[in-house]
């Protein structure tokens, strides 16, 4: 297995076990011998040592030695640096912002928002990210790696909280300020595909707070960009589901009914393997069709 594969594979199943995957990407270390294998690791191993385990001597340790593999790669250097930084950051060292620019300082706390919500520190989380969105209000360049750490940052806090079932007020005000920032972010920083999902997870999160003409709008909107861009089925049924769902929770009979079919046709067409990642949406839809008992 190349070192890719195994990368994903540790992203897979990183949250199983964290401690064994930590294993693993030590293991791995020696393997990554190129400057653009460098990022991709880097960020895996802040996550798990970071964000799983707290172990952060061990990640500074590690990250220490992908330096000599970055070598004079800019790109890879900066990625290392950035990991080094969040990692600090999040551990509580002050001094870990200094000397950066505005761009990175804004990249780190954007990463050390998201490290600190999955270590259970959501006040922090929270000051972190609006940190990261007063530096980035002052303007940050195109192709700026901040743009995809505010984007990445957004969508994982925002999609951590919707799961949680007894959010707190601050705890709903910091999920939907999280989808907004994936959704803004991921506008300068991805493609069409980044876009609907984002704006999926808006809608998703202003469902959960209650907010649901706001959901349904979201929903919209995802759909049309899904229209715009002929997005496979799978992303049409996200869409549709999303859209039959708040159109049933503001009391639109015929909207809701039109917008299961369509979910259901689109779902109708996935293999197998993809209808597996539906369930849940599909259990919605089946249970919002049934009749009060």
């Amino acid at each position: 297995m190349d070192l890719s594969a195994l990368i994903a594979a540790a992203w897979e199943q990183h949250a199983d076990d964290a401690e064994a995957t930590a294993r693993r990407i030590a293991e791995m270390l020696p393997q990554v011998q190129a400057a653009a294998d460098v990022p991709p690791f880097a960020a895996l191993l802040a996550h798990v040592y970071g964000e799983h385990l707290g172990q952060w001597p061990q990640a500074l340790a590690l990250l220490a030695r992908l330096r000599g593999v970055a070598g004079e790669d800019a790109t890879a250097q900066a990625a290392v640096l950035r990991a080094e930084r969040t990692l600090r950051c999040a551990s509580g060292d002050a001094s870990a912002l200094d000397d950066l620019s505005t761009p990175d300082r804004a990249a780190v706390l954007a990463g050390t928002a998201a490290m600190q919500l999955g270590r259970g520190q959501t006040e922090a989380s929270a000051q972190a990210l609006d940190a990261a969105l007063a530096l980035a209000e002052g303007g940050l360049p195109d192709g700026s790696p901040a743009l995809r750490a505010l984007a990445v940052a957004g969508n994982n806090i925002a999609a951590e909280l919707q799961q949680h079932p007894h959010r707190s007020a601050a705890d709903t005000a910091l999920m939907l300020r999280a989808a907004e920032t994936g959704l803004r972010y991921w506008s300068r920083a991805g493609g069409w595909l980044q876009v609907e999902r984002a704006e999926h997870r808006l809608g998703s999160c202003q469902r959960a707070a209650g907010r649901h003409a706001e959901a349904r709008d979201s929903a919209r909107r995802c759909l049309a960009v899904c229209e715009a861009n002929d997005a496979p089925d799978f992303e049409r049924f996200f869409a549709h589901a999303l859209l039959a769902v708040t159109q049933r929770d503001l009391g639109d009979e015929p909207g809701f009914s039109a917008a299961r079919d369509a979910a259901l046709a689109h779902h109708a067409k996935l293999p197998t393997e993809e209808q597996a990642w539906c369930q849940q949406e599909l259990a919605e839809l089946q249970a919002a069709a049934s009749p009060p008992a």
